[in-house]
């Protein structure tokens, strides 16, 4: 992709051509390029969903200074028709931190017919610091109906907006039969609130693990160790090393991450 200057992006913004409209929203994004939001904005209206959708997705990275018109102005299209823009514009929401759009996701989360776009809202949730979301959240958890990722996104999110107050009734979700990445996404939501012990149970998980539930647990751990200041994981489960280094034999395209997670 040619690097244009931004006189020319913004012009391609303006311009009737979809890709060119698409090479500048990904473009202005890279090159942080704020003033370009009013433009941006226009495109929330096109008629083509790519570009609504990348248009939602660049103003979650650009609209940070001007996030009340911004967050204003994405809210219409969580009842976009097409998912795939209804799940940019509740990220988007998120990346924001446009606590209006907490109501409207939380319904998102339990009513929209899209699993991508009910993902999109259980992982946002999560982003946007209300508590009182957990409620809505544990539903998601717990409704074996759900699609698996939304309710791990729900679990992981849980962990994030709740207190070790939590940690009994997670507990108690633990002993139900629960899919083996969705426990492993409650262990780690579980650590995070204070229960250091999990993590042991967590390691034994990905110790016998296929590949996409290592791929799972190794990103909750990568997310794990980069949320704090000074990442315990090492002191918190002494076997960490022989673990990790055990999947990277077993699973070559994950050496990079695992090795990622035991660098200091």
């Amino acid at each position: 992709m040619n690097v244009l200057t931004t006189e020319k992006l913004l012009d391609y913004c303006d311009s009737d051509d979809y890709a060119l409209q698409t090479e500048a929203l990904l473009q202005l994004v890279d090159a942080e390029v704020y003033e370009a939001v009013p433009k941006i904005l226009r495109l929330l209206k096109s008629s083509d969903e790519l570009i609504r959708s990348h248009a939602a997705e660049a103003l979650g990275y650009l609209g940070i200074e001007e996030v009340e018109i911004v967050g204003a102005a994405l809210m219409p299209l969580l009842k976009d028709p097409e998912k795939l823009v209804r799940s940019e514009t509740v990220e988007a929401l998120g990346e924001l931190g446009y606590t209006p759009a907490i109501a409207p996701i939380e319904h998102i989360l339990r009513n929209d017919p899209s699993a991508l776009v009910r993902a999109s809202a259980a992982e946002t949730l999560g982003y946007l610091e209300d508590p009182e979301a957990i409620k809505t959240l544990e539903l998601s958890l717990l409704d074996a109906d759900e699609d698996r990722a939304v309710r791990g996104y729900a679990a992981n999110s849980i962990g994030l907006l709740g207190t070790s107050q939590l940690l009994p009734k997670l507990e108690k979700y633990l002993k139900l039969e629960l899919p083996l990445p969705i426990k492993a996404e409650l262990l780690g939501a579980r650590y995070w609130l204070g229960a250091k012990e999990d993590i042991k149970q967590l390691l034994s998980l990905l110790d016998d693990a296929d590949e996409l539930l290592a791929i799972i647990i190794l990103n909750i751990l990568t997310d794990l160790k980069e949320r704090e200041p000074e990442p315990n994981l090492d002191k918190d489960a002494p076997e960490l090393d022989k673990v990790l280094s055990a999947i990277a034999l077993r699973f070559p395209l994950m050496r990079h991450q695992a090795e990622s997670i035991l660098a200091d």
